[in-house]
């Protein structure tokens, strides 16, 4: 049997016990015990068992889609998933594909209908564990957050480690002053993105790559690798309270892997917290003029069609619906917003019109047309071909059954002729 093997680690665990390599360990001896190929492993680690949003089981997704396994084998259920419905919604995935789970330790085969009430069980128990560990865990943060707590401070400080001190980190101060002061001058944050890229100011992101040794998950950079200053890295410096001193915590809530922003009123608020970059004064005076310059909402804005739908294979913007008027007519075209707000540096012109994407969209749906019609009408001609030859079959099927009540009939009355005469005996044989 051709197994994978499977191995997930997260914060909350038992780092000695269910150490990745102890897993790998325990399955790979399980899988050699019972003579089993192993044809390839993966591995998730720090990620929570509630989420399943995973690189390791989007590689064992496509080994299952590939027909590449027959049975996945984890230390235990809970290094599937501890989401008791997801969990199960992936158990049955696998089973679909003929792909049976078995846990090393527990010795659960998803393949055994006996130890269904046992998966049900312990689906129960792993997805109580992880609400519970993560009420705790929250409950523990949130009296950090309480005290002051600072994970990673803004673009302008740097923590010290040994003392845990924030600190001014004095290029990008200076870096933080010159866009207050520009945007006061009456410089839009697209242009002042461009004259920060001009002069090779450091990114945000390009600091925290030389200080911890990696990349934040979005960086933005040009096409031949330069780090690069953008409309919305602007905007959030122009925005961040943090440069007048105050810490404000607890501004997003996590429910199940997902990030929703909260009230400013449930906001923990720590005033004189920072050393102050930017004056109280200036910083108001910037957010009124952010106000004043925003784009009124329109609550009868046109609905585009296609609109959060199209994304930029180069850059991985999304493409803005944009209303364009040419030799007289009005078209609307889709626009790739990395290159419209921070021009050529960042990304290349791409732009598509609607009614090209109205034609790919009805041809596509054209062909699933076809597809279905023909699917339909083999669907159709099996019926017909079944109708026909079940009257027969029908009969066929009585006859044999009549065929095998008489041959029954005829042993029972041969068997009983035999009795009669003393050729079958029911004496038990001596014992030896």
């Amino acid at each position: 049997m051709r197994v994978w093997l499977y191995a997930r680690l997260s914060n909350d665990d038992d780092r000695e016990m269910n150490s990745l390599l102890n897993q790998r360990e325990i399955c790979q001896a399980f899988a050699e015990q019972h003579g089993y190929i192993i044809v390839g492993q993966s591995f998730d680690d720090n990620i929570s068992g509630m989420s399943f949003d995973r690189r390791g089981l989007d590689e064992l997704t496509a080994a299952v889609d590939a027909d590449k396994i027959d049975a996945v084998i984890v230390k235990d259920l809970s290094r599937l998933g501890r989401h008791r419905t997801q969990t199960a919604l992936f158990i049955d995935y696998l089973r679909e594909h003929q792909v049976r789970v078995i846990s090393a330790t527990e010795g659960v085969d998803t393949f055994r209908d006996e130890d269904d009430l046992i998966i049900g069980v312990r689906g129960l128990m792993n997805d109580y564990y992880a609400k519970d560990i993560g009420k705790k865990i929250r409950a523990g943060y949130r009296q950090k957050q309480k005290d002051g707590l600072v994970i990673t401070p803004p673009f302008g400080y740097w923590k010290d480690k040994n003392t845990g001190q924030i600190k001014v980190d004095t290029e990008a101060a200076v870096t933080v002053q010159l866009i207050y002061s520009l945007y006061l001058q009456g410089y839009g944050q697209k242009e002042i993105a461009r004259r920060l890229n001009a002069v090779g100011r450091k990114t945000p992101a390009q600091l925290r790559a030389e200080r911890c040794g990696r990349e934040v998950r979005h960086t933005h950079k040009t096409r031949d690798g330069q780090f690069l200053w953008t409309y919305a890295s602007v905007k959030n410096i122009l925005m961040e309270e943090a440069y007048t001193g105050v810490l404000n915590n607890h501004r997003r809530e996590y429910l199940g892997g997902k990030a929703r922003a909260v009230s400013e009123t449930v906001w923990l608020r720590h005033e004189n917290f920072y050393p102050v970059i930017i004056e109280k004064t200036i910083w108001q005076q910037v957010q009124t003029q952010l106000r004043q310059q925003a784009r009124p909402a329109v609550n009868n804005r046109t609905k585009h069609r296609y609109a959060g739908l199209l994304t930029c294979q180069e850059c991985g913007n999304v493409f803005s619906p944009m209303i364009r008027c040419w030799n007289g007519s009005r078209r609307v075209e889709y626009v790739c917003r990395g290159y419209q707000r921070n021009e050529k540096g960042y990304c290349s012109s791409h732009r598509i019109h609607e009614e090209i994407l109205d034609k790919a969209v009805w041809d596509d749906t054209e062909k699933l047309r076809e597809q279905y019609a023909a699917e339909l009408k083999k669907v159709t001609q099996l019926q017909k071909q079944w109708a026909l030859r079940k009257p027969s079959l029908d009969a066929h099927c009585l006859a044999l059954q009549k065929e095998i009540q008489k041959r029954e009939q005829e042993t029972d009355e041969l068997v009983m002729e035999k009795l009669k005469n003393g050729e079958c005996s029911t004496r038990q044989p001596d014992s030896i």
